[in-house]
């Protein structure tokens, strides 16, 4: 009779420790569901948002601010007695220049594009959380300033127009210096031929009347 109660006991409880485990694993569960079903849309506004990718588009931010300012000191002209052969060879440098700045301020306005776009998804997230997004928007934020006050487009480009003008001066000058040149080889020419011409027609001349 002992053995008997004995094991409606043991069997009893192991009934109940079942049925405890159970309801902490099932609880374990829902918490789990409810929670992943809470973090995910922050998961997946955020989730191409990590410090190295911050990092890394604020260090070719610099790199690129750096070539930028590099080059537009760089930016040659033409003395007042250059020749015609010189002035043309520094338009060439300041076209090659203009292509080159543009190519890379396009370069730092797309990575400067894509660090705004990654503050504006995490505006509505934990900001103590995402604080290096904003540090790292802010640095770059800097950057682009210091380039619109210190590189002048405008400058340039009418840096060019200027030389341009000149070359287009000089060209003028030299086609009013070669053409009474050429008019003057052109009668020479026509005179030659017609002196020839002449020449040839005395000797048929004497040939008829010998």
């Amino acid at each position: 009779m002992k053995g008997k109660l004995y094991k409606g006991t043991v069997l009893l409880g192991l009934c109940s420790l079942s049925f405890y485990c159970g309801a902490q694993i099932t609880g374990q569960t829902e918490a789990a569901f409810s929670s992943q079903a809470q973090i995910k849309p922050v998961k997946l506004s955020a989730a191409v948002v990590f410090p190295d990718t911050v990092e890394s588009l604020n260090e070719k931010a610099n790199i690129i601010y750096s070539r930028i300012i590099s080059l537009y000191k760089t930016l040659p002209n033409a003395a007042d007695d250059a020749s015609l052969q010189e002035l043309k060879q520094t338009i060439e440098e300041i076209t090659g220049l203009e292509q080159t700045l543009y190519s890379l301020l396009r370069d730092f306005e797309d990575i400067h594009n894509e660090l705004l776009n990654y503050e504006e998804q995490v505006k509505k997230l934990d900001s103590k959380t995402y604080q290096f997004v904003y540090e790292g928007c802010n640095e770059t934020n800097g950057l682009s300033k210091k380039l619109k006050t210190t590189v002048d487009l405008q400058s340039i480009k009418q840096l060019h127009h200027s030389i341009e003008a000149r070359i287009n001066k000089l060209d003028d000058a030299e086609e009013k210096i070669e053409e009474p040149v050429r008019s003057a080889e052109v009668k020479n020419t026509d005179d030659l031929i017609q002196n020839e011409g002449e020449t040839k027609h005395d000797e048929k001349t004497v040939e008829i009347h010998n």
